[in-house]
């Protein structure tokens, strides 16, 4: 049996489902269509399309080990050929999720002043009885079950990314993106319990680019290019952890740097040994 492997065919089998209101089977039909590595021979510029829709399915059902399994089979399909097909798709997905985060936080703020009948009026005795028991304002009940679906979604999408990047030299620039994303999302949130774990995260995939950098596509930290890369992101993690009062992490973070500059092959910019001394 002869099997399609155009990526346009499968596409539009999915399109067909969506069409009539099955979007879980035309995510799965997808999935299966890259996890079945049925895409591994066809032009990353013609698959595209496909990932993309695959991804918006994807965040659109909060389905994140199919995500991250999808992305990675990706991966395998571009590192070689059209590595930039990545970065693209990597940012069409940040984008769209952060698209909900920003929908659901609208729709929380919407859903706070709709709980208020009238604006004249004191809140009620019961309102008052339950945020007294439960130590809860409307905002903080309307961003739980609003907000923090997306934001744990979105934080599961960067730890997913990061582990699909790592340690591949031709992905080494957007893994770094991705680092200080990160890192951002954990300052704006104020989740200093989630940069821990990124710092953590980051610590233990720079160990591993030192112990395997003999494999195939490894990272070498003796490349000028690279190393800066490195230490401008452990250097924002280190501003960050400051700014944050994780003085712990501040600690570690500058361990981290002390590590790198001892195996950088040339000097350091004066700009950020002038933070480092700080």
């Amino acid at each position: 049996m002869v099997y399609a492997t155009s990526p346009e065919i499968f596409l539009k089998r999915a399109e067909e489902l969506i069409k009539v209101g099955q979007t879980t089977t035309a995510l799965d039909s997808l999935y299966d269509v890259l996890t079945a590595k049925r895409l591994r021979n066809v032009n990353a510029g013609n698959a595209e399309p496909f990932i993309k829709k695959f991804v918006s399915l994807s965040v659109e059902q909060r389905k994140g080990k199919q995500l991250k399994d999808g992305l990675t089979q990706y991966r395998n399909i571009v590192q070689y050929n059209n590595p930039e097909s990545m970065d693209t798709v990597v940012t069409y997905m940040l984008d769209e999720i952060t698209q909900r985060v920003v929908g659901a936080q609208q729709s929380a703020e919407k859903a706070t002043v709709d709980d208020v009948e009238d604006l004249d009026e004191a809140e009620s005795p019961e309102a008052m009885i339950l945020s007294s028991v439960t130590g809860e304002q409307s905002k903080d009940r309307a961003d739980r079950a609003l907000v923090t679906p997306w934001l744990k979604f979105l934080w599961e999408a960067y730890r997913n990314l990061l582990d699909i990047l790592r340690n591949n030299v031709r992905f080494e620039a957007l893994y770094q993106r991705i680092s200080n994303q990160a890192i951002d999302f954990c300052k704006t949130y104020e989740r200093k319990t989630e940069f821990r774990r990124l710092c953590e995260l980051l610590r233990g995939h720079l160990q591993a680019i030192v112990k395997y950098s003999h494999q195939q596509n490894a990272i070498n930290l003796s490349n000028p290019e690279t190393m800066q890369l490195f230490l401008d992101t452990h250097f924002h993690q280190l501003n960050t952890a400051t700014e944050m009062e994780l003085w712990q992490e501040c600690y570690r973070s500058i361990e981290d740097i002390h590590h790198l500059i001892q195996q950088s092959k040339r000097p350091i910019k004066p700009q950020a040994m002038a933070n480092y001394f700080e």
